[in-house]
């Protein structure tokens, strides 16, 4: 047999093997896809021994409930008995009628220290005033400040008519209104338009500060007047103070009559 022949040959076993060898891998393949799955018993699990039971608890036994004690209700205090007894310790020295004196710090009336400063006033005019009024020796009032009506009427100061040239002359207007107060004991107001016209003319205050006729502002209070209306649109700025109640308030208050004298 010739080389050619043998390594044919050989080839031809060597192929014939590996297809049986495939044939039989395939027939063993089947078989085990055809043959039923063994079932694998699950496995059993170990029942641990139940626990004995616990005993049923006893049942509870209530407290005793105490009830709370009833507060103390405080007993009413009696009031304060009139007079000395009844009165703060910084009053009990006072005269019991002299406690209307009082002022709203508890200081009586009229023991207070006369040399000392009055108010806002007073301490305004102990203040240096401006060089010209001091080298002009101007008229002061009991507070210090300037009293400018004496000093017009003086012929220290001499206010002009008019800032315009060739103005008629506008001379002062003298008349006295009498405004009453409110109160039974206050004076009242006697407003003179003669010393207010020395500086003033009429639209300076009329109509929109007050109506031009007597009692024309009922509604006008000190409160207000200190707040800066009416007359307080001058004074306690820039004319003598409120606290000089006497400049304004000057004619008492008429009495009224008697019974007997009405018939």
């Amino acid at each position: 047999m010739s080389g050619k022949n043998k390594f044919r040959f050989l080839l031809s076993t060597i192929f014939m093997v590996i297809s049986v060898l495939i044939i039989v891998s395939c027939a063993q393949r089947t078989v085990k896809q055809e043959s039923p799955a063994v079932e694998t018993p699950p496995a059993t699990a170990e029942t641990a021994p139940s626990p004995a039971p616990e005993p049923a608890p006893e049942p509870a036994v209530p407290e005793a409930v105490t009830a709370p004690a009833p507060e103390a209700v405080p007993a009413p205090q009696a009031a304060p008995a009139a007079g000395a007894a009844g009165l703060p310790d910084q009053y009990k020295n006072i005269d019991p009628s002299l406690l209307i004196y009082l002022s709203s710090r508890g200081v009586l009336a009229g023991t207070g220290d006369p040399s000392g400063v009055a108010g806002d006033a007073e301490k305004m005019g102990q203040m240096p005033h401006p060089a010209a009024m001091e080298l002009a020796k101007l008229p002061k009032d009991q507070y210090g400040l300037v009293d400018w009506a004496v000093a017009i009427k003086s012929g220290l100061v001499k206010p002009l008519d008019s800032l315009e040239p060739g103005a008629a002359p506008a001379p002062p207007f003298n008349l006295d209104i009498v405004i009453h107060t409110k109160s039974n004991f206050m004076p009242d107001v006697v407003f003179p338009h003669y010393t207010h016209t020395l500086w003033l003319t009429c639209t300076n205050c009329h109509v929109q500060i007050f109506q031009m006729k007597a009692g024309g502002n009922p509604e006008m209070t000190m409160p207000k007047i200190a707040a800066g209306e009416y007359c307080g649109r001058c004074h306690n700025r820039v004319a003598f103070p409120l606290t000089d109640c006497a400049r304004c308030h000057v004619k008492p208050k008429e009495a009224a009559a008697s019974p007997a004298q009405q018939k």
